[in-house]
């Protein structure tokens, strides 16, 4: 006869010998510390279960205070969780629910202490607070009708740029005479704007979209920042907000960008599984023939970090961060920074009878029915366990400047502290050959 998946997963269960329950493929019942010296070591904490189906909720984006005690995350809904790390796992101590659909993208400014969130209800909201008085929101007038997908704070923390699917960029500012944040737009573009990055002198703004391109803008608000340098020379007009400086093609969906601390060059990762570099030289608007392309190994990246002037950071779908790094003027791929001992050590404490369950259990949610393979349909050997959607770091672990530990976070639910001071994985780093240019 038929049988429900939950009626053939009991009668596999029970099947002889009795076999406890175990947790959904994946899920750490405390939290799991790995590594060895030919990767970072991590340590691997889950966020939140669902309430009813007790399942890891997904994490959509993540930001982190100062300090590195606080963290920001929203589970793939609705709501912004504050969560304080009690050094062996993660106490939540206010959910912010001022939103009415998915939240994109949050940044945590590490200076003013405040948090800046977007979401797909075409809104987003300033908070002041702290871990007493709690958080309060600030609307802002954003004047877009369609979703907004991505948020980021300027260095100054005076101004912040929201990226929508109404092909447009917000440059938001505090007026505070009527005690809000306003906005003014930057159009031009041809379908949705995905990301947005701030070079170093806050003047000029760079944003990535689904049309395959990567623009520059200027980005200076009078009244806000003080009279603009001519960064790209005389030729470029920074008299208005907004006037296109410059259009890289990406020949793919922009996922995400980031300025080097220095700001001499800017990082990009699309869809096509490449890394590019475009070089920021003074005096000169960027050119499309300067741009340095590296094909990834694996699957695209969803978002970039750089953890020094010359290392920078991805991950992605292929669940497993990657390091690039500069040697003169070209950028290669170095290594992948999970050795995937952690996801071998969880996957491997565990009976042959319980791994079978757990196949058929991935088999079962997941789809996943590979044959011809020992591992197929059980939990991948990395740390992250599904796409890696956010990289963080923050000054307590050294910033952008020279991070010894970032964070991630997945789809799997996944928070993942990565160590980065490993005198090997320096080693590593330093014996790495400049590649051909793609």
């Amino acid at each position: 006869r038929n049988m429900s998946v939950s009626d053939r997963m009991s009668m596999f269960q029970n099947e002889g010998e009795a076999t406890p329950q175990r947790p959904h493929a994946g899920l750490p019942t405390k939290p799991i510390e790995g590594g060895s010296s030919a990767g970072a070591a991590v340590s691997v904490h889950m966020l939140s279960l669902d309430d009813n189906t007790k399942r890891p909720r997904a994490v959509s984006c993540l930001a982190v205070n100062g300090d590195g005690t606080l963290f920001a995350y929203s589970p793939n809904n609705h709501e912004v969780h504050i969560a304080e790390y009690t050094g062996s796992g993660f106490k939540t101590i206010s959910v912010l629910k001022e939103h009415d659909q998915l939240v994109t993208s949050m940044d945590w400014a590490h200076n003013s202490d405040r948090i800046v969130t977007c979401s797909q209800d075409r809104n987003a909201y300033v908070w002041d607070g702290d871990r007493a008085k709690g958080w309060k929101p600030t609307l802002v007038h954003l004047r877009i009708h369609r979703a907004a997908t991505y948020v980021k704070w300027c260095n100054s923390e005076k101004k912040f740029a929201v990226a929508s699917g109404q092909k447009s960029v917000a440059v938001c500012y505090y007026e505070e005479e009527n005690n809000w944040w306003v906005s003014k737009l930057i159009e031009g573009f041809e379908s949705t704007v995905l990301t947005v990055a701030w070079h170093k002198s806050d003047m000029v703004l760079a944003a990535g979209s689904s049309d395959g391109t990567v623009r520059l803008f200027a980005a200076a608000v009078k009244g806000v920042d003080s009279k603009p340098s001519q960064i790209f020379g005389p030729d470029v007009s920074f008299k208005k907000m907004g006037t296109e400086i410059c259009t890289i093609r990406a020949n793919a969906w922009v996922h995400d960008m980031t300025f080097s601390p220095s700001s001499d060059v800017l990082a990009f990762t699309s869809h096509d599984s490449c890394v590019s570099f475009l070089p920021i030289v003074e005096g000169t608007p960027p050119s499309q023939e300067s741009v340095v392309r590296v094909k990834c190994s694996g699957l695209p990246h969803q978002r970039v970090l750089f953890i020094s002037n010359d290392r920078l950071l991805a991950g992605g779908h292929d669940c497993n961060p990657s390091v690039f790094v500069r040697k003169g003027a070209q950028w290669v791929e170095g290594m992948k920074i999970d050795d995937e001992s952690t996801g071998k050590k969880d996957a491997g404490a565990t009976s042959a009878r319980s791994a079978a369950f757990s196949k058929f259990q991935v088999a079962t949610t997941q789809g996943n029915f590979s044959n011809g393979s020992s591992n197929a349909g059980t939990s991948v050997t990395t740390a992250h366990q599904n796409c890696i959607t956010d990289l963080v770091t923050c000054p307590a672990w050294g910033g952008v400047e020279k991070a010894t530990k970032v964070a991630s976070a997945g789809l799997d639910g996944r928070l993942c502290f990565w160590d980065l001071t490993s005198p090997t994985l320096e080693a590593q780093f330093a014996k790495l050959s400049v590649g051909a240019q793609i």
